[in-house]
């Protein structure tokens, strides 16, 4: 497997390709490629197609949907309303993601294990939730329930929270 391109690289071939094809991108659809195939030209450019396909003009919101990915905005505001205390909120969002974005939990978990290494905690912190995150996966691969095994989840980040 090759190592990943810069996201410079792999917008310089995208915006070719939307040229040559007679598309639109916006910045925000370029920016959600780019954050979906890290680094990875020909995931990105598959992932351009797919969303050509639903139109010529690539929106974030169409990335994501041809994806499978949630907003990562989605995503850390549900990890930041558990990490604050609002338990409840956190699940509301979880729920939202899930159901309406018609994610899988696993999907869901993958992206909190990326995107919790952006959030403004401390470094002690971000280990003990990417190893709760490793857990929880391990309980899905395992055939737990998912929406018992995401909100437990959203639980321990409200408890690591309070500390």
């Amino acid at each position: 497997r090759f190592r990943p391109l810069k996201d410079e690289d792999v917008a310089k071939r995208l915006k070719y390709i939307v040229e040559n094809e007679g598309l639109e991108l916006t910045e925000e659809g370029l920016q959600a490629i780019l954050y979906v195939a890290e680094g990875d030209l020909r995931r990105a450019i598959n992932v351009l197609q797919a969303a050509a396909a639903l139109d010529t003009k690539i929106t974030d919101e169409n990335v994501f949907l041809v994806a499978s990915r949630a907003r990562p905005e989605d995503v850390r505001e549900m990890m930041l309303l558990a990490l604050e205390g609002n338990f409840l909120k956190a699940r509301e969002k979880l729920r939202e993601i899930l159901l309406k974005q018609g994610l899988s939990g696993e999907d869901v978990l993958i992206q909190m294990h990326k995107e919790v290494f952006n959030l403004p905690i401390s470094e002690p912190k971000k280990v003990a939730l990417a190893d709760k995150i490793g857990e929880y996966n391990f309980r899905l691969v395992e055939g737990a329930n998912e929406m018992i095994q995401l909100e437990a989840l959203l639980a321990q980040f409200t408890l690591l929270g309070k500390d």
